[in-house]
């Protein structure tokens, strides 16, 4: 199934003990119309706060369902934070994770003084408007490709091999609204949002394009600038071979 939520509701995608999680939100509700427990996997993990568009989970269930009146009863069955957008019939070796060939983040900033209150909660509000929208995109230029993340993960979570490969990297601005769509193979923990807060330092004029390529080259955690929030983050789409 493909569901979108947000993310403020939820400790993250994961089971956490004594705290909510979509994981555990979607398994109490198939679990409800199976009678019996189910076990969901999830294409990415989200941290807490952090929305999804299009999260995709794959599950057995003993008997057929159509499409429609699976889409409808989980929808029935799950808190107004969470929606299932479609679902569908997959072959016995489909794994929502593994299956997986790309997975593609949305990060979106607003800019100004002001910022409308229904948007305030889907974005990192920014209470000046000074990007330099060049730089940036330069910036966004260089993350194409097969790079040394280590700059760009959480610190206490940081693998032994950091190469990670970025397919397509593009930011537009819309008004206020700015807009960051990353598409790679894979993540390592918190790297979008620390993507993010250093072309923050850039696009403010406090460092200079070349900089932001410098931490590609193996840098580390402590050479880069700050995570930015969760609250701009969305699971935007996941890509795979016959879907």
């Amino acid at each position: 199934m493909e569901l979108s939520y947000m993310g403020q509701a939820f400790s993250g995608w994961q089971l956490q003990p004594g705290v909510p999680s979509v994981q555990e939100a979607l398994e109490s509700a198939l679990s409800t119309l199976e009678g019996s427990p189910v076990r969901v996997t999830g294409a990415g993990r989200t941290d807490g706060g952090v929305h999804a568009r299009g999260q995709v989970a794959s599950f057995d269930l003993s008997r057929e369902w159509t499409p429609y009146r699976l889409t409808l009863a989980l929808n029935n069955n799950l808190p107004d934070t969470i929606s299932v957008m479609r679902a569908s019939s997959v072959p016995d070796d489909f794994d929502a994770r593994g299956s997986a060939l790309w997975r593609e983040y949305a990060y979106f900033i607003w800019h100004g003084i002001s910022c409308y209150p229904h948007v305030r909660p889907m974005v990192w509000w920014r209470k000046v408007d000074d990007w330099n929208d060049r730089e940036v995109e330069e910036c966004c230029s260089y993350l194409i490709g097969r790079h040394d993340f280590g700059a760009f993960c959480k610190l206490s979570e940081k693998p032994d091999n950091c190469y990670r490969t970025i397919l397509r990297a593009r930011y537009v601005r819309r008004g206020k609204l700015s807009i960051l769509r990353i598409r790679g193979t894979a993540f390592l923990t918190n790297m979008i949002r620390i993507i993010v807060g250093n072309l923050d330092e850039v696009g403010r004029g406090r460092k200079n394009p070349g900089w932001f390529k410098d931490l590609l080259n193996g840098g580390d955690r402590t050479d880069s600038s700050t995570t930015a929030p969760s609250s701009g983050l969305f699971f935007w789409r996941v890509g795979y071979d016959d879907f």
